[in-house]
């Protein structure tokens, strides 16, 4: 039973890194080194924040880049305007998500 359990982990954990790996591998392939977003610790990695993000990613050149998005812009809205966490959508080691499709159906491709 320990096994399977284990084997069944494993499995995830693989697929799980494929599915994410291409936002993990552009920023690897761009020389940015995982303590950059994770801070110096490996051992305990800090989870990045919108803070961390930004420090290469300049929300306001976001926002202009995908302005022409339909049916809405996804890095501006009503709720949280430009400060919605990235992670929330952009999991590095993750399968990307719509954190939007909770509640709306705007059908964005989440890179």
């Amino acid at each position: 039973m320990k096994k399977a359990a284990l084997f069944a982990a494993l499995l995830a954990l693989s697929f799980g890194a494929q599915a994410g790996a291409q936002l993990g591998d552009m920023h690897v392939k761009a020389g940015v080194k995982c303590e950059v977003c994770h801070g110096p610790d490996m051992k305990n990695p800090e989870y990045p924040t919108i803070e961390t993000c930004t420090k290469c990613h300049n929300t306001k050149d976001l926002v202009a880049k995908t302005k022409d998005v339909k049916p809405t812009n996804p890095h501006t809205s009503p709720h949280y305007a430009d400060q919605l966490d990235c992670t929330n959508c952009h999991m590095m080691h993750e399968e990307s998500q719509n954190f939007c499709a909770q509640c709306h159906n705007f059908n964005f491709k989440v890179p």
